[in-house]
């Protein structure tokens, strides 16, 4: 009876893990996504009112990446971002934006510019590759 119900959970956990995977037509979509983002971003309030919209594109494909890729993305969100804690706790939201504020300066609107380019830029060069790589031929 314990062999049995050993391998019920493992195959669930199997199953349930194939289910949470970041499938082909998600990239697509999220691709996709990310290149509409990009080109209808044309100034500096649009940017940064989408990058909330990046960072959670990131976060659903960052399970996929190679735990290089990963450091690196997130290293550079780290320095942009900052956890708000209340009483020692991160909020609903969680990360926001060091740069957001009621009203930015010049150059806080440039940092989050430069932000969003380099993140969207990121994060599209991941998906050419992925996709790239999932349409070229097997030897």
């Amino acid at each position: 009876m314990n062999f049995k119900m050993s391998m019920i959970c493992f195959v669930l956990l199997l199953i349930g893990t194939l289910c949470s995977a970041y499938s082909l037509q998600e990239r697509q979509a999220d691709s996709l996504r990310v290149a509409e983002i990009i080109r209808t971003s044309q100034d500096e309030n649009t940017k940064i009112n989408r990058i909330q919209e990046l960072l959670a594109i990131y976060n659903r494909m960052a399970p996929s990446l190679r735990p290089d890729e990963r450091a690196r993305i997130d290293k550079f969100i780290r320095e942009h971002t900052q956890e708000i804690l209340i009483d020692g706790v991160p909020t609903q939201g969680g990360s926001r934006l060091k740069i957001i504020k009621k009203t930015l300066t010049p150059v806080a609107k440039d940092v989050a510019t430069g932000f969003f380019t380099e993140l969207g830029a990121s994060i599209a060069s991941i998906f050419t590759n992925w996709l790239k790589s999932s349409t070229e031929p097997s030897h």
